[in-house]
């Protein structure tokens, strides 16, 4: 039974089988449960391990001289005898008999059969199944095989191209078969098919380059094709043969079986197409069904016995090698372009400062080599478009699309159908190849491909590829029965990409990820020698203003001690000059505390703790009003500021320093400062905003440098030039940034986050 789980439900659906199968459900036939077989052999159903016979096909009598009912029941050794039935267990124990029907052995004639058998076993479901079918005794010298195999090999190696590669191989496979029409058969990603090469009879109607629509070969057939070398139907017209009896176990598994009886409705297709025989062949790529090699009989039956079925299965298996090879050589000169374009491309990305300058900005670029119309780079944030691409927006949408995508790599040629929202892009952009970059950020290589208008030729009308009978009240699936040529116009649709191609975007992407984990690891190095270098800073300016200090101290109080004591006896250029000294050693004192308050910023571990902005920001307002009690100064804060994690010493000493300069920096008579917080932002956005004096354009990032005044050193109030420098650096070794929007005469607004920010570029330019 087949359960299907949606949501909280689950719904279980009876298999789907000849005997059931409707308009509605025909895509999940199980034609592996068909209970049948073709009359060409016999099957046997055993018990694994007592080999005990389980079920038989009906046809035994006539093949074996052993009716059925005389084998169910009884061991296999009643059919084989002792000495044969011990070679059986011999051959079942040391070969690969799961997932494949091999073959274990030939048996001689015997009394109850007069002609050698083959014997196939499979292993499935706690049964094995055996197979048996007779020998050919006209078959040819194995000598004279081997030499046919080697002569057709030679051939095949020979080819320059897939296409006379394709045309020898189904040549040769129709001399070996002696069928009517041997025709490779590809498969398209939709599950429809091409005929891309075909040997037949002269006055048979060629079917090269017809297309098939998927429901001609549906899924389940496409399984059981690519499940065993080689599938043989001698005879389209044959009587299916039961096995019996049918109601001893459940519906045997027939996935392997060489004799399986076939569904209904693929015999009605082939009668339909006029084929009295067939045999087909799956062809594999990179372990997954591409194609198929199949041989058609039109004229009547044709058996193939096991003897001249392995030279063709060895054939298909050539082809299925051989083939990836030789589309290879169709596509060497473009692969070998695109291997230059790619070895230019990564010696630019060592020598260039930014990917987006190495790949997009050289005369050799991404565009370069690849058959695309347009190239987008999406790196760190940046969009950078080549060529003709969608808008900037669409190829937001496009991104955003691409990230549900399970794939490093993905492309399409069908944009329109697999992103629907694309159907809205300019005819440049119907087929896609994109490369991942990242997983952890959005970073895509895109490439796009313009509309390609071709035409389809379909073997009949593919919009009907089955008709319906209501005979009797009763819907009946009928396969279609024209298949005269059908040309269709296709759009909307890109040439598809090559394998070359795929691979080509792998390698860059390869390439690029290694640039980027490279550079990452020279910015680490570079940035854990920055700190070390920083720390020695930090350490000599702690202990030169710490060590200067005492002498400092002392040139200021001996030139105190000498104004008081020999004042009378100095001139007055030297008591001015003796005024001077006791200025700069103040000048000193404080540019020295300035550094020493510096340095304890990144000397010091941060003591973070969950703090409620509120409570550090009310005594600052206090402290500020009694150092200006003459000054009107109306400090409003803004709603409930958060609680935000930082070492609470030193954010008191940013929010200090900035309303400090709010004040010391204004002329107006009513000094006006707002603090506030945006929590919308990610991380939130402190802000303290005044009515002052303003900072002119150009001098707006030079004020946080250390000791950086733009000012006279006694106007508005003085001071060391260190407090901007001294906020900067405490909110950034909270991981956040700081900037300020202001104009002359305007007042100004700083900025700040007090962690690692992800939308701060947004907020320059906006306002709070």
């Amino acid at each position: 039974m087949l359960t299907i789980e949606t949501g909280e439900t689950a719904t279980t659906l009876e298999p789907v089988t000849a005997a059931n199968v409707t308009l509605n459900n025909c895509d999940r036939e199980q034609i592996q449960l068909v209970g049948a077989i073709q009359p060409h052999g016999v099957l046997l159903v055993l018990e694994e391990g007592s080999l005990r016979i389980l079920q038989a096909s009906e046809n035994c009598g006539d093949f074996l001289n052993m009716p059925w009912e005389n084998l169910v029941g009884n061991n296999i050794d009643v059919l084989l005898g002792d000495e044969n039935g011990k070679t059986l267990r011999t051959e079942l124990a040391v070969k690969n008999i799961h997932k494949a029907m091999a073959h274990v052995l030939t048996l001689p004639s015997l009394s109850c059969y007069d002609q050698a058998l083959h014997v196939f076993a499979n292993s499935i479901n706690g049964v094995v199944l055996l197979e048996l079918e007779r020998t050919d005794p006209t078959f040819q010298t194995a000598s004279a095989v081997l030499y046919d195999l080697r002569e057709a090999m030679q051939s095949f190696q020979s080819s320059s191209s897939l296409q006379i590669f394709l045309d020898r191989a189904v040549a040769q496979i129709r001399d070996f078969s002696g069928f009517e029409r041997v025709m490779a058969y590809r498969f398209a990603a939709d599950g429809s098919g091409e005929v891309i090469a075909e040997a037949k009879l002269e006055e048979l109607e060629s079917y090269l380059s017809l297309h098939y629509p998927a429901s001609d070969i549906p899924a389940p057939a496409r399984r059981l094709f690519a499940l065993s070398p080689l599938r043989h139907l001698p005879d389209v017209d044959y009587t299916p043969v039961p096995l019996l009896p049918a109601d001893t176990i459940a519906s045997v598994d027939l996935s392997y079986v060489n004799l399986r009886s076939v569904s209904v409705m693929y015999t009605d297709y082939l009668r339909n197409m006029g084929v009295k025989a067939t045999l087909v062949m799956p062809l594999f790529k990179a372990g997954e069904l591409w194609g198929l090699i199949s041989c058609m009989q039109h004229s009547s039956p044709l058996y193939l016995p096991f003897e001249r079925r392995i030279p063709l299965e060895f054939l298909s298996q050539m082809v299925s090698q051989l083939s990836e090879s030789r589309e290879g050589l169709d596509q060497l000169e473009y692969r070998k372009r695109l291997d230059n374009v790619h070895e230019q491309l990564v010696f630019k990305m060592t020598k260039a400062d930014s990917l987006n300058q190495a790949l997009m900005q050289e005369e050799t670029n991404l565009l370069s080599g690849i058959d695309a119309s347009g190239v987008a780079l999406l790196a760190d944030a940046n969009l950078t478009l080549l060529g003709k691409t969608p808008s900037p927006k669409e190829i937001g949408n496009v991104v955003e699309w691409l990230a549900r995508q399970q794939e490093d790599v993905f492309a399409t040629h069908t944009l329109g159908v697999d992103f629907s929202d694309s159907l809205q892009f300019s005819d440049e952009s119907r087929g896609l190849l994109a490369v991942r970059l990242s997983r952890k950020s959005k970073d895509w290589l895109i490439w796009f491909r313009s509309e390609l208008v071709s035409e389809v030729h379909w073997a009949g009308d593919p919009g009907k590829p089955m008709e319906i009978d209501e005979t009797n009240g009763e819907i009946i699936l009928k396969p279609r029965a024209s298949f005269a040529r059908w040309k269709e116009s296709v759009h909307g649709q890109s040439r598809p990409w090559l394998a070359c191609e795929l691979d080509y975007a792998a390698r860059l992407r390869h390439s690029i990820f290694g640039m980027i984990v490279e550079r990452a690891w020279l910015l680490a190095q570079m940035n854990a020698e920055l700190e070390r270098s920083n720390l020695e800073l930090d350490a000599f300016a702690y202990a030169s203003s710490h060590d200067m200090k005492e002498p400092l101290r002392g040139i200021h109080n001996y030139a105190e001690f000498l104004k008081m004591e020999e004042s009378g006896r100095l001139s007055e250029t030297g008591r001015l000059r003796l005024d001077t000294i006791l200025r700069l050693t103040e000048r000193m004192a404080d540019l020295l505390d300035s550094l020493l308050q510096y340095s304890r910023i990144g000397k010091n571990k941060l003591e973070r703790h969950p703090c409620a902005i509120n409570d550090l920001v009310y005594p600052c307002i206090k402290l500020i009003k009694e150092t200006w009690p003459d000054k009107n100064i109306s400090i409003e804060i803004r709603g409930n500021l958060p609680v935000i994690d930082c070492d609470r010493v030193w954010i008191s000493t940013v929010f200090q320093n900035l309303i400090t300069n709010a004040v010391k920096y204004n002329q107006q008579p009513d000094v006006k400062i707002e603090i506030g917080c945006d929590e919308t932002c990610s991380p939130p956005v402190f802000y303290v905003r005044d009515n002052g004096i303003g900072i002119g354009q150009e001098h707006q990032n030079s004020i946080f440098e250390l000791f950086h005044r733009l000012h006279g050193r006694n106007e508005y109030g003085g001071g060391s030039g260190a407090g901007l420098t001294i906020v900067r650096r405490v909110i950034e070794r909270h991981g956040g940034q700081i900037w300020l929007k202001s104009e002359l005469g305007q007042g100004s607004t700083f900025f700040f986050t007090l962690s690692p920010a992800n939308h701060v570029r947004s907020i320059h330019h906006g306002e709070i």
